[in-house]
């Protein structure tokens, strides 16, 4: 495969060679039509002269400023006599028939240009083999074309040196890049570099940043998952000793269901883990559909309830008709980690609602509470991996409102938190999550 100097330089020097041709050509056929001109006048003025002289004895008459290599041919013939006068060591030539200009082809196959006048009874003829025109033309638009051909040489091989510079910056980028180790990440130089590979560059730059920041996030995640997984297994662990050396059917019963515990919450984790990994890849990138979020809504809700009720919590569902394009399952993901959360946060009693509803040109997912409230300082840090409130004793992964987030950007669209329902002992307010999807989104894939 060539490279793009070898086909810079193969298309310019084509380009120059295709347009000396075509100036050959043309210059040929106008230098051509130039001495048909010519010579044709030349033609007619000796006709006229021989007529003008009355001399019709052409062994006599001398072509004055006409060369030998210009082969003209002059003939009289005269119809009174029938007689032919015509040049010496000259073939005669067939008698014209018409007066004027005429082409003809003698016996041996040469063309002619001739020019013929009659006066009286004879007729005078000049006449050109056409070849004599054609080869004079070709011989003049080869001397005019010589300094335009050793030009086209000259401007090609000054093509190839200013290509060769020009794409000097190119290759000294391409070795600096291939004399990277694959862990560097580091900036490629990008000054002195030509504009637009110094946006390629830069692009490029962008990108390693890009990655980069993407690098020590996994680092990051698989270091805090690490320690995340340490503590239930090691509760596990720690359970599973403890069953073994347990006496009493008592002692086994608990530890048996610490261990259940243990493996349920391992396993959630896990989970968690697996879907925060398949979310961060360039998921908002896949194919859209149609979601109805009131029928998400009120699913979720139906889901739930189980472990609501057990908390004697009330958890009921409010919405709208609202449909949005983006995934389905991403977005149910997100009620429900929107509603489990509050659950888990809520004290026994309380009161949970999911709100659907459409505002102007945005659906709004909210999830209400009368829970314990989080802190305007707080409300942003819990969006963060693992991390929980201070002063809270829940249990849980610390990655729910991570994927929440996640889906949220996948979406375009926003979360906020701010206050819910008032706390059933007056002490203040719960929490309300609040998402909007912007209905346009369409446009937007």
């Amino acid at each position: 495969m060539l490279s793009i100097r070898g086909k810079l330089v193969l298309m310019l020097v084509s380009a120059l060679v295709t347009a000396g041709v075509v100036a050959s050509v043309a210059t040929y056929y106008s230098t051509r039509m130039e001495f048909s001109s010519l010579f044709d006048a030349q033609l007619k003025h000796t006709a006229l002269e021989l007529i003008e002289g009355g001399n019709i004895e052409v062994n006599s008459v001398a072509l004055i400023g006409q060369a030998p290599q210009q082969q003209i041919s002059v003939q009289v013939y005269d119809a009174a006599d029938n007689r032919l006068y015509v040049a010496r060591s000259q073939h005669p030539l067939p008698v014209a028939e018409i007066p004027g200009f005429s082409t003809f082809t003698d016996e041996a196959g040469h063309e002619w240009r001739q020019y013929a006048a009659a006066v009286g009874t004879r007729i005078v003829q000049a006449a050109q083999p056409l070849e004599v025109r054609s080869r004079m033309a070709a011989s003049a638009a080869l001397r005019i074309l010589q300094p335009v051909l050793l030009f086209i040489a000259f401007l090609a091989i000054a093509i190839w040196f200013v290509i060769v510079q020009v794409l000097q910056p190119l290759s000294k980028t391409a070795r600096a890049v291939a004399k990277r180790s694959p862990s560097s990440l580091d900036p490629i130089p990008s000054t002195g570099l030509p504009y637009e590979l110094r946006s390629l560059v830069n692009a490029i730059n962008d990108l390693m940043r890009r990655l980069g920041d993407s690098l020590i996030a996994q680092q990051r995640f698989a270091s805090d998952a690490a320690h995340e997984l340490r503590t239930p297994l090691a509760a596990i662990k720690l359970q599973a000793q403890l069953l073994a050396r347990a006496k009493t059917d008592e002692d086994r019963a608990k530890y048996a269901g610490r261990l259940q515990q243990g493996v349920a919450r391992a396993t959630k984790l896990v989970e968690q883990l697996l879907t925060i990994a398949r979310l961060d890849p360039d998921a908002s990138q896949k194919p859209m559909a149609p979601a109805d979020l009131a029928a998400m809504a009120k699913a979720v809700a139906e889901d739930l309830t189980a472990p609501a009720e057990a908390k004697g919590i009330t958890l009921t569902a409010k919405t709208e008709p609202a449909e949005v394009l983006g995934m389905p399952d991403a977005l149910r993901l997100m009620i429900t980690n929107l509603t489990d959360n509050a659950i888990r946060y809520t004290p026994e009693g309380g009161r949970i609602e999911i709100g659907i509803a459409a505002d102007g040109k945005d659906a709004v997912i909210s999830v209400t509470d009368n829970g314990p409230g989080i802190a305007p300082e707080e409300r942003e840090r819990v969006f963060e991996r693992f991390y929980r409130a201070l002063g809270t004793k829940v249990s849980g992964t610390g990655l729910g409102l991570a994927i929440v987030r996640r889906i949220v950007a996948m979406h375009d669209a926003s979360i906020q938190i701010e206050d819910g329902f008032p706390r059933a002992d007056g002490s203040g307010c719960g929490a309300r999550f609040v998402v909007r999807i912007p209905f346009d989104r369409t446009k937007l894939n």
